[in-house]
């Protein structure tokens, strides 16, 4: 900026100043950025281009939106509503904003409101009893029902009947509906400390059509802030699934670092889930079986150990495929050709220097070994 001659007769000196300290500082909450950059969210936001904003811990009351560009915007913790905030006019496809703007728009038809009143009357059994009956494909009025069903959600308390009305509305939906994949990203902003919601949110985004958006991948990747640490790990475990090599590799830095050892440990198991049962065999300590933290090496006495324990599964799997216990290989389909071919050495390497691909320490094999 200082050496930016244009830069400098043009921008006055407070622009200049705030300019400097938004770039040097190392916080990102999108509010205090703000307040650093001297603008006044009433005003000076109008018309922006928003898109893939974190809004993340900010607290939105009063923002005026009208007419940005805020398509993909996500986080958690972010407080806001359609009555506090000014959205006119502003593009909200696939953000953290759609969902409950769709109820807003939903419920303000008198035949909703009353349809909307009338079933939040009930007891939670007899709500659940309506979903099963409403929400669900080919009954008549499905759209206006899911809206009614998502507004259920939104009102109630109750942490079992939100899962199962996020359960029927999931159903219900079609492929590449935009309206559960909204409804995802603002469970996931309203409920990030609610680990019951978040397990059976997961859990659906894994079993959907939608799970390979760019935007969906951010959307979940703001759990990694969450404060509950089985939340970030369902976070982890996530994102290690679905992930391509260079998102897991930058992912590694966060979650191998971490102090608690279930979030190393949740990314050290999906990992060599992905990438294979013989994977799962050598992320794990040879003595007790529990997963370890690979930056501590291994040894030439647990090599031997691993080696054993290898070769001993192997021929427990080839008896159990001989007597029709067991119908396709695991460990055999891995570590069979190395152990006939008495290369078992060769393949531990090549497996340790793949798991390293993916940001895992590089574990070498014990010199004399």
């Amino acid at each position: 900026m200082k050496d930016n001659l244009l830069l400098n007769t043009i921008i006055a000196d407070t622009t200049k100043t705030a300019i400097d300290e938004v770039l040097e500082s190392t916080s990102e909450s999108f509010g205090d950025l703000l307040k650093l950059a001297n603008l006044d969210p009433k005003k000076h936001l109008r018309y922006s281009d928003l898109r893939d904003v974190d809004f993340t811990d900010t607290d939105l009351t009063h923002y005026d939106f009208a007419g940005c560009d805020l398509r993909g915007a996500r986080g958690i913790r972010v407080k806001w509503s359609p009555e506090t905030v000014v959205l006119t006019d502003a593009l909200i496809d696939g953000s953290l904003f759609a969902h409950r703007m769709a109820i807003s728009t939903a419920l303000a038809n008198p035949r909703n409101k009353l349809l909307h009143r009338r079933i939040s009357g009930l007891s939670w059994q007899d709500q659940l009893i309506w979903a099963i009956r409403n929400v669900r494909r080919g009954v008549p009025d499905l759209e206006r029902n899911r809206l009614v069903a998502a507004s259920l959600f939104e009102s109630t308390t109750d942490s079992f009947l939100k899962g199962e009305l996020l359960k029927y509305l999931e159903k219900s939906a079609s492929e590449g509906d935009e309206q559960i994949y909204n409804m995802m990203l603002d469970v996931i902003n309203g409920h990030s400390d609610d680990l019951h919601l978040i397990a059976k949110t997961i859990k659906i985004l894994n079993e959907s059509q939608a799970f390979g958006r760019s935007q969906l991948k951010a959307a979940v990747e703001a759990l990694l802030s969450a404060t509950d640490n089985r939340i970030v790990a369902l976070a982890i475990s996530f994102l290690v699934s679905v992930g391509t090599k260079g998102e897991i590799r930058e992912l590694s830095e966060f979650a191998l670092n971490r102090r608690a050892a279930p979030l190393r440990y949740a990314f050290i198991g999906t990992l060599a889930g992905r990438l294979g049962p013989g994977y799962d065999v050598i992320v794990r300590s040879p003595i007790n079986k529990d997963f370890r933290d690979t930056h501590q090496g291994l040894s030439a006495e647990e090599l031997l150990v691993l080696i054993r324990n290898i070769r001993r599964a192997h021929l427990n799997e080839q008896a159990a495929l001989r007597n029709g216990t067991l119908r396709e290989p695991r460990i055999s389909k891995e570590f069979g050709e190395a152990i006939d071919g008495n290369f078992m050495l060769e393949k531990l390497d090549q497996m340790f220097a793949r798991l390293a691909e993916f940001g895992m320490p590089r574990i070498r094999i014990p010199q004399g070994a």
